[in-house]
């Protein structure tokens, strides 16, 4: 206790004892925090699926019932996601021309980077590799469950809606577009969701702790592990892989 007119003060010692507990204090609480920010986030992408749901539903009753992934126009291409003009698969990256306002679901969402990207997909990453001149989508669309050798089909044709995925959270590791290398693979966005590794690479995106949100036909979304044995190993702290064991294919049609 300090006598009384002298001043009192911490001795070198108490000042490092509390500065150590405040610090193991902040050690604990950084995982906390980060995991609430990216419960916000997941909670947030999972609200962007159900109004990409809405949309879908609302083109489909205007169309027929048809949604095709792409269409050809020209030397142009009109994507689900926007259209692209010139259509140049080996352009460099960041120079393909893509118009989002006509995309196909744009009327019904009204939205330029707003509710078609997940706020959990990291832009910023150096393992970024941008296909086009802006961001497009960081879903995924389900070509095989309402387009079959490109021939519509309504929620009536599929055995359960409520387990057909519509869209997914989505991203591919890229080896083969410079700047990415099979010595440095990149991440960049993907646009479906396949269902077996016979020719296709793993596209879902499990980028909330480890889980991907997804979409099903009913309108409902699910927060989803991967499947064991479908990481991509060729970037797999981006956790990559696939919600069906390969092959198997019931969330798809």
């Amino acid at each position: 206790m300090c006598e009384i007119n002298k001043r009192c003060g911490f001795s070198l010692i108490e000042l490092l004892v509390v500065i150590s507990i405040v610090g193991l204090l902040a050690a604990m609480l950084v995982p906390a925090l980060k995991q609430a920010r990216e419960s916000a986030r997941a909670a947030a992408c999972a609200s962007n699926l159900r109004q990409m749901g809405l949309a879908t539903q609302m083109y489909l009753d205007d169309y027929g019932r048809y949604f095709t992934y792409f269409t050809t126009q020209g030397p142009n291409r009109l994507w689900y996601f926007g259209l692209e003009s010139p259509y140049s698969p080996s352009g460099a990256p960041g120079t393909r021309h893509i118009d989002l306002t006509k995309a196909k679901l744009y009327p019904y969402i009204q939205s330029l980077h707003g509710v078609e990207v997940c706020p959990s997909y990291d832009y910023y990453s150096p393992l970024w590799r941008q296909k086009f001149d802006q961001i497009t989508y960081g879903y995924g669309f389900n070509i095989y469950g309402l387009i079959t050798n490109n021939v519509g089909k309504t929620l009536a044709d599929l055995h359960d809606p409520s387990r057909i995925i519509c869209f997914a959270d989505t991203a591919q590791v890229n080896t083969f577009q410079p700047p990415a290398s099979s010595s440095h693979p990149m991440l960049e966005e993907w646009y479906y969701v396949s269902y077996t590794s016979f020719g296709d690479l793993p596209d879902v995106h499990f980028r909330h702790n480890g889980f991907a949100n997804v979409l099903f036909c009913d309108g409902h979304v699910a927060s989803m592990g991967m499947a064991r044995g479908t990481l991509d190993t060729r970037l797999p702290q981006q956790k990559i892989g696939r919600l069906n064991p390969n092959g198997e294919t019931s969330f798809f049609w």
